[in-house]
């Protein structure tokens, strides 16, 4: 019976997992733009470059296609159009990478690309590529020549510029770059022998020189398949986004009339390491099918396919290939079930990686920002006297310990002072802070934009010791989220930092602070909605503020000097982006990384403003910052891979400007309540659009013995520890837990946030 059973669950499984290996790529729609008659209508007459009137749309002999990175720009290089060879046709849609929003407004553009020669040429338009910001375009004719234009504007290629041209030679060519630009890949397709050819550039895209690095023989990959009975092709191929993968068309047969059937497919290749083609793993293939509502839906040449920048659609062309009969020369939309899903899916490592250094960074910045506005409010208040209650309660069974606590809990709240005075500057001060913070992060040569938006929680405590001298300690939970554009991937982060923190006067109007910090970090990656991988890190992080104060009238200058400086190590982990769709799965190593920040500003606030039943003052400032993180390399590999790739973070600035305003106001009863707006600007100029918007607010009462901090510790259950501060304002009562298991091998943590009531 055990055998049975055995066997049977065996078979679920083999039958489980042959169904999760099949993606299904859908058609969707078509590219066919009405021609308008002009001759009987007259109700569009659009011209090209040259005055040539257009008639029929750039379906017509479609050789190859380009997007440009928001979707909006379509490009179609065509062998013919209204009976004139080689032409480029530009349409507009009115959304991103949906076919059946092409505008047929006269707003197509279309061109001879061999007018901008001193020779015009005349060739085929075989293929034709981007660069990755759009600034550089490409045409290949069929004689293997490469000409590159530079665009003023990005994707405007009636902004284009001729620069050059490089002579490769071959047949069927397509071309493809590396992500930093300094390789070139180019397809020979020649029958029955195709050949991908690697070549390094002097530049990035600079294609004025070539020097061959690699060949890969595609007879000595699964392309082969297709090759019998008939002649073999290789037409296109493409990389996703990371160069983890490379896809290529190919086709068995020239139908030439209805009885010829294209025996297409996409083949699906992993790389040894990104654009590494030396030995590609084969995936798995994709039978082309164009409409299946069209009756000559298996006849036609798939010249040409591109990807959408997110990788969830294809789009691929079919040239008819029989005279008179254009009507079935289109391009075909396809919707995908995961990121270049073909075969299986893809992620982006790099932008993962990004997200992760970019939240942990952030979350050193809010820590550190929450406490310099504690340090602010108390140099504004610190002439006031602002007492709670402070006590520990400590769960064990541990003597020694009970011992321990009650001393404590007397030494705090039972002691009698000699004096009002002195048990005030010894008594304690409870604060909250709550922070939201959104940032939106434009792309880098490498990672995708992103959007990050964070939520905070911070209480803390601190007391003064003689003549303007502050110690505390603040507890910061944190929940941060990493959108990646254009891509199915997310990161979550939940932290939580325990930050010492005090204030030094040197002199009446001098005075440094320092924050020292100690965060538990926990990454949760998510893949098409779905958590694939978690990682642990762990941080530790200082800043010092040094302070001056300038008093001009009721106008209060501060100028101040900052130095942050923080270590996160962060676990290995592997990304099982399987357990959402079929794709290779990804290994992270364990890495270590430091980040630092030195900043000159000023703060201001205004003296007191009367208001009812309360006092408010104005305050802000303003800063120029300077990140002094070292670069910044990461390693990971594809599961079952040979090779590791080392993926570099870049910064998105050198420098920041930030700025905040906000108002304060303490009423009669001791509530006190602020707000308080910040913006950070990245000032490099490739970095212009990244910023970062930052809600502060605090609420809390002064003057009342109604807060209580505390820990307990039990041995008995892994040194489990729990940390817990506990306000109550009037009729409601917020409680902040949170928890650690000291010495285990596998961290356990958690926080929970409770607000009740009693009415």
């Amino acid at each position: 019976m055990k055998v049975i059973n055995f066997t049977f669950f065996v078979f679920l499984f083999l039958i489980t997992t042959a169904k999760a290996s099949e993606l299904e790529v859908k058609w969707r729609t078509n590219l066919l733009v009405p021609r308008p008659d002009l001759a009987s209508s007259g109700s569009h007459v659009c011209f090209d470059e040259q005055g040539t009137q257009i008639i029929k749309d750039g379906a017509e002999d479609p050789s190859d296609v380009a997007f440009s990175n928001d979707g909006l720009t379509y490009v179609i290089g065509n062998i013919r159009n209204d009976g004139i060879t080689n032409r480029i046709i530009v349409y507009k849609l009115t959304k991103p990478f949906d076919l059946d929003t092409v505008k047929n407004d006269c707003s197509q553009f279309r061109f001879n690309p061999w007018k901008d020669m001193t020779t015009e040429t005349n060739t085929r338009v075989e293929s034709i590529r981007f660069n990755r910001d759009g600034t550089k375009f490409f045409i290949v004719n069929e004689n293997g020549e490469i000409f590159s234009y530079d665009l003023s504007t990005p994707f405007d290629l009636s902004t284009r510029s001729y620069i050059t041209e490089l002579d490769l030679t071959g047949s069927r060519i397509s071309i493809e770059f590396s992500a930093d630009g300094m390789q070139l890949f180019k397809l020979d397709g020649q029958n029955k022998d195709p050949t991908i050819e690697v070549y390094d550039l002097p530049g990035p895209y600079d294609t004025s020189s070539a020097t061959l690095n690699y060949t890969l023989d595609l007879n000595d990959t699964e392309i082969e398949t297709l090759q019998s009975p008939a002649q073999m092709q290789a037409l296109d191929f493409e990389f996703n986004d990371t160069g983890s993968a490379i896809y290529i068309l190919a086709q068995t047969t020239s139908p030439g009339n209805d009885t010829g059937f294209s025996k297409s497919a996409i083949f699906q290749y992993n790389t040894a390491a990104n654009y590494d083609i030396s030995s590609v793993q084969f995936k798995g293939r994709w039978n082309v099918v164009f409409d299946p509502d069209d009756d000559h839906a298996g006849i036609g040449i798939p010249y040409g396919f591109a990807f959408s920048t997110s990788g969830m659609k294809l789009f691929v062309t079919n040239h008819r290939g029989v005279a008179g009969d254009n009507q079935h020369d289109r391009t075909n939309e396809y919707n995908l079930e995961c990121p270049y899903g073909v075969y299986e899916c893809t992620s982006d490592a790099r932008s993962n990686l990004g997200s992760q250094v970019e939240l942990a960074k952030q979350n050193i910045s809010l820590n550190t920002s929450t406490i310099f506005k504690r340090f602010e409010w108390i140099k504004r208040n610190r002439n006031k006297e602002n007492l709670n209650n402070f006590s520990i309660n400590i769960d064990t069974d541990n003597r020694l310990l009970i011992s321990l606590k009650d001393s404590l809990q007397v030494s705090l709240n039972n002691k009698k002072p000699q004096n009002d005075k002195k048990n005030k500057k010894s008594d304690w001060s409870f604060w909250n802070h709550a922070d939201i913070s959104i940032g939106s992060f434009d792309a880098t040569s490498f990672e995708k934009p992103k959007q990050i938006r964070t939520r905070g929680l911070t209480f803390g405590a601190d007391k003064k010791y003689g003549e303007n001298k502050y110690f505390g300690t603040a507890i910061r939970y944190g929940n941060s989220d990493s959108d990646i554009k254009f891509s199915e991937q997310g990161i979550n982060l939940k932290s939580l930092t325990l930050n010492m923190y005090g204030t030094i006067p040197i002199d009446q109007y001098r005075y440094t602070n320092a924050i020292l910090g100690l965060s538990i970090l926990r990454f949760d990656q998510r893949f098409l909605g779905k958590i694939t991988g978690e990682r642990n890190g762990k941080q530790a992080f200082t800043a010092l503020n040094f302070r001056t104060k300038k008093t001009y009238g009721a106008f209060n200058f501060t100028p101040s000097a900052r130095f942050n400086y923080g270590i996160t190590n962060l676990s290995n982990f592997t990304d099982f982006i399987s357990k959402a769709k079929p794709g290779t799965d990804i290994i992270y190593k364990e890495e270590t990384f430091e980040n630092g920040e030195i900043a000159a500003g000023f703060l201001f606030d205004i003296n007191e403003i009367k208001v009812t039943n309360g006092i408010s003052r104005p305050n802000g400032g303003f800063e120029m910052i300077l990140d002094i993180s070292p670069d910044l390399s990461f390693n990971h590999s594809n599961v079952g891979g040979t090779k590791t790739n080392i993926a570099k973070i870049e910064k998105y600035s050198h420098k920041k400007l930030k700025g905040n305003i906000g108002i304060e106001t303490v009423y009669e009863n001791g509530i006190t309540f602020s707000i308080n707006y910040e913006k950070i600007m990245h000032k490099d100029k490739e970095r212009s659009y990244s910023h970062q918007d930052i809600f502060l607010i605090k609420f809390g009462r002064i003057n009342k013995n109604d807060s209580e901090f505390a820990m307990n510790f039990n041995p008995n259950q892994n040194n489990k520890t729990e940390l817990s501060y506990t306000k109550r304002l009037n009729k409601f009562n917020f409680k902040m837990d949170s928890n650690y298991s000291l010495f285990s091998k596998i961290p356990e943590y958690g926080a929970s946030l409770q607000i009740s009531g009693t009415f």
